[in-house]
């Protein structure tokens, strides 16, 4: 079995879910519309799990489990297994991020990190600077004109996943 293979099998272990319970999931390369910080995405009409084999965590992950002897960096698999939370809501119930992202708070409390925990952190910041970006992109499109470049730049993004999640911030905000 592959380390990435591992990883996985480990993430599905926490949940306490096999991959017979879940669509199919595939660790694929990060596609161009995905932010730097993106861990994991669906499309549309896809009943797929895509995990991005490059991503930051994806690939803390496979390093904290290269002797494949047990499943280690507990707090990453966490992370990882939450954002399989997340993805597994958007196929089930569509696009709507606030519903996704309290599926993976709650996915991640239930697996122990909760309140003051990073990783339990970098999930609450993600989902606030994406529903955040969610009424800047509702806000844009009710308006004429739009409101330049700094909305361009949050149309553009995907999922704030972890690094993102820490500069939220810094994202402008329309008043």
């Amino acid at each position: 079995m592959s380390v990435a293979s591992f990883v996985l099998v480990c993430a599905l272990e926490l949940m306490g879910r096999s991959a017979q319970q879940l669509p199919p999931i595939l660790i694929v390369d990060r596609p161009v519309d995905a932010t730097l910080q993106a861990v994991a995405f669906v499309r549309k009409g896809e009943p797929a799990i895509n995990i991005i084999g490059t991503s930051p965590l994806f690939r803390a992950a496979v390093e904290a489990n290269q002797h494949r002897s047990e499943c280690r960096g507990l707090d990453l698999l966490r992370l990882l297994a939450s954002s399989i939370a997340h993805e597994e809501w958007h196929l089930r119930h569509g696009p709507d991020e606030r519903g996704a992202y309290l599926a993976q708070m709650t996915e991640i409390q239930r697996l122990g990190s909760g309140p003051g925990r990073w990783p339990y952190e970098a999930v609450r910041r993600a989902m606030k600077a994406s529903l955040a970006g969610q009424e800047l992109r509702a806000r844009a499109a009710a308006s004429d004109p739009p409101h330049g470049p700094a909305v361009s730049a949050t149309l553009a993004s995907h999922r704030p996943w972890l690094s993102a999640a820490l500069e939220s911030s810094r994202l402008p905000v329309l008043r």
